[in-house]
Order: structure tokens, then C-alpha cells, then sequence
């Protein structure tokens, strides 16, 4: 009912957007969620969520309000997101507004970005 592929526009790591056999789910405005959210797939959310989310991939999207954590191997912010973030990749879009700590082995922070909070990257060791 709500699966649909994840947009090209997105900033999801391609190697998630290339894997045909990942679920996706797309959330789109107006849609308002209060409670946890957990999915093996990718999650395009543009609506509102209280509660904590628990996925493989996340897009919050321009219109997307995350109040809570979030835990996921991919994460990208182009909306709003009020907590913390346990992941691999992060990307904060110029539109991206974020509140809380994020930990990462990578993020990147687009030219535009508001954040208020701790940022933690602990990248990969090279040998």
C-alpha cells in the first residue's frame, strides 16, 4: 500500500537506491505516526513521527518532523529531526534543520545546514 521506489532526487547513498531487492516505503506529508517505527527497507518520510524509528534506510524529507531517534545504517535529513541519530552514513541536506547528537562512521553537512547538537564521526581505521 504504501511502497513506492525512493525518488532519484534523494540523497540515499546509491549502493541502497541500486538494491532492487530492498523494500521502500514512501510516508508523505500529512501522514502522522506517533509511536515506533521499525522496517528492513528504505523509508522516505515527509510526514510527522513522534517515536523512534528503527530502519535500514531514511530519508527525512523536506516536510518530514522527526521527534526521536533514530537507527539505521543510511540516514539522510532535508527536513526536521529532533533527537539522536545511531548510523553509518549521514547526510544533512542545505534544508536539513537538526537538533540533537548524531554518530556516524560518516556525515556530511551540506552548505546550509542547521545544527544544534554533537557530532560524532568515527571513521573507519586505515591500515
Amino acid at each position: 500500500m504504501f511502497s513506492k521506489p525512493v525518488s532519484p532526487k534523494s540523497d540515499v547513498p546509491a549502493a541502497i537506491l541500486n538494491d532492487t531487492k530492498q523494500r521502500r516505503s514512501v510516508l508523505h506529508d500529512g501522514i502522522v505516526i506517533k509511536g515506533d517505527w521499525q522496517s528492513d527497507g528504505v523509508v522516505e518520510f515527509g510526514g510527522a513521527i513522534t517515536g523512534d524509528l528503527t530502519v535500514d534506510g531514511l530519508v527525512v524529507t523536506l516536510t518530514g518532523t522527526v521527534e526521536g531517534n533514530v537507527r539505521a545504517r543510511s540516514v539522510t535529513v532535508e527536513g526536521h529531526l529532533n533527537g539522536t541519530i545511531a548510523a553509518i552514513d549521514v547526510i544533512l541536506s542545505p534544508t536539513a534543520i537538526v537538533i540533537g547528537e548524531i554518530e556516524a562512521e560518516k556525515i556530511q553537512v551540506d552548505f546550509g545546514a542547521q545544527v544544534e547538537g554533537r557530532l560524532t564521526a568515527k571513521g573507519e581505521a586505515k591500515s
